[in-house]
């Protein structure tokens, strides 16, 4: 017993051997079918929607070597965790509940999460049977297109998301909505900057980056487009607008690369 609380209480992420999961991760709570019954149809199903990890509970821990074979067989991660619904997400994770938010709220609570450190998601359907994905007339639910979204974002991004950190929560210059929040990271290569929006409506704003970084041009994360910030002498200024549950990531790199290497080896991923 002793054994079995100490590691429920461990933050880790398994992976079927010989390798171990990479962070940033993007899981499905799963639980079997019944509970605690791992089935591999239901594993191929969340795989083929387009995630590449599920969360197991720590409460089924006599059923994880099953749960982690039939997982790597599809290609699945494993996330060991004790159950969301019992009890917080452990550091540097989140536990998204899907049967408790809209699905337009999802890409403004993940980011955020992602923003101020989480790099481990796990979205919860909600302790039922089976996959979770569909209605049971099966039409897919709402949630899974922003959840796979933002899975395929982290995943075509995951060095320069692993990496990043917090450098500041830049200067409002503007009134500050209390849904809006704003934060700078860098990475070796790379200034990222997440805006997210967890409020019912929209939000416009102007904030204040500190003197060195870059005011253009920033290339976002989620849809390839481009902005440029103000450029002031104190430092660069973004004035923007952010739709309710949505969110703004935008990338530019610490040293601009020449046209030459833009042609030849020059890449952003992004995945829509």
């Amino acid at each position: 017993m002793r054994a079995l609380s100490i590691a429920a209480a461990l933050t880790f992420v398994l992976c079927a051997a010989p390798s171990l999961a990479a962070e940033p991760v993007v899981a499905v709570w799963y639980r079997g079918t019944p509970a605690g019954t791992p089935r591999l149809d239901d594993l191929a199903a969340i795989k083929a929607a387009g995630f590449g990890a599920i969360t197991w509970p720590t409460g089924n821990a006599g059923a994880l070597a099953d749960a982690s074979r039939l997982a790597e067989t599809v290609g699945l991660v494993v996330v060991i965790q004790p159950d969301g619904r019992a009890v917080p997400a452990l550091d540097g994770r989140i536990n998204v509940d899907v049967t408790r938010r809209r699905a337009a709220e999802i890409p403004a609570v993940v980011w955020r999460a992602v923003a101020t450190g989480v790099r481990t998601i796990s979205f919860d359907p909600g302790p039922t049977q089976g996959t979770g994905l569909d209605r049971p007339d099966g039409r897919r639910r709402d949630w899974v297109a922003p959840a796979v979204a933002i899975a395929r974002q982290l995943s075509a991004n995951a060095e320069l998301i692993a990496e990043i950190r917090h450098v500041v929560t830049p200067e409002f210059l503007s009134s500050r909505p209390p849904s809006l929040h704003v934060e700078l990271l860098e990475g070796s290569r790379a200034w990222v900057i997440i805006a997210t929006n967890t409020g019912r409506a929209r939000a416009r704003t102007e904030v204040a980056l500190p003197r060195g970084v870059p005011y253009a041009i920033w290339v976002s994360l989620l849809d390839a487009s481009t902005i440029a910030m103000l450029d002031r002498p104190t430092g660069a200024r973004w004035q923007f607008e952010l739709d309710a549950g949505a969110a703004a990531v935008y990338v530019i790199d610490k040293v601009m690369p020449s046209f030459a290497e833009l042609g030849a080896s020059y890449c952003l991923n992004v995945r829509l």
